[in-house]
């Protein structure tokens, strides 16, 4: 396919944008704000989720109300809201890339903590029983049995929602981010008759990046059964 062969030529500008010209663009950048969103969401969605189990209602409910208001609002508003209108309330200037980021923290935050707090619940309370009779403590039996147990059934989770988010990512575009989306209208508008190849290379960007991470995913998920197992064989043995 020529037109797909005349593409190659762009292959740096799509991967890194005008970087090290300029700043990381292109795959690259999507790949970034992922991993940024990502860990800071996973941090922010930790204490959410574990708030929204606390027996304090005075920090039940807030993180509750939080995290359920924040999951209703569509993605590409909070990226408007964090990069566009609090600057502008506050009067300082934020760079845009800053502002996808803090907006899809957010964003992420708020779904990370309903698969922590899931992943809690569907530990079994017969394993936190045992665990304090054995003379564990809460903070003992949380971080050594119920945490561990948690995060297996949290992983596919985790992942789907990782790829989601990576694919979110897409929408920084809108607000002059150049990330992989905007690399190829970059493209499609210099040469106008090759704008299907455009387009084509930035889905088969999205999908190999995709694609890796669901591999990733069923492996360490894999391991960690595997490692489960052999742990209850061990046991019984």
């Amino acid at each position: 396919m020529p037109f797909l062969t005349e593409q190659l030529g762009n292959w740096r500008f799509y991967l890194t944008g005008s970087h090290p010209a300029g700043p990381v663009g292109g795959l690259a950048a999507n790949v970034l704000v992922a991993v940024i969103c990502l860990s800071l969401g996973l941090v922010a969605g930790g204490i959410l989720g574990l708030g929204r189990l606390s027996r304090w209602s005075c920090l039940r409910w807030p993180c509750a109300v939080w995290v359920e208001v924040i999951r209703a609002i569509p993605a590409l508003l909070l990226v408007f809201w964090c990069s566009l209108f609090l600057p502008s309330m506050f009067g300082k200037n934020l760079p845009l890339f800053w502002g996808a980021i803090l907006g899809l923290s957010v964003h992420a935050a708020a779904y990370q903590a309903e698969i922590v707090r899931a992943g809690i619940l569907a530990v079994p309370l017969g394993q936190i029983d045992a665990a304090l009779a054995s003379g564990l403590t809460r903070s003992q039996a949380a971080r050594l049995v119920v945490l561990p147990q948690a995060f297996r059934m949290m992983l596919p989770a985790f992942a789907s929602f990782a790829i989601s988010l990576f694919k979110d990512t897409s929408i920084v575009y809108v607000i002059g981010v150049v990330d992989l989306v905007q690399t190829g209208v970059i493209v499609s508008q210099r040469q106008p008759n090759r704008m299907m190849a455009a387009y084509i290379c930035m889905a088969v960007g999205f999908f190999a990046v995709c694609r890796s991470m669901a591999s990733v995913a069923r492996t360490l998920e894999k391991r960690l059964g595997n490692a489960a197992a052999l742990t209850v064989s061990s046991g019984r043995a």
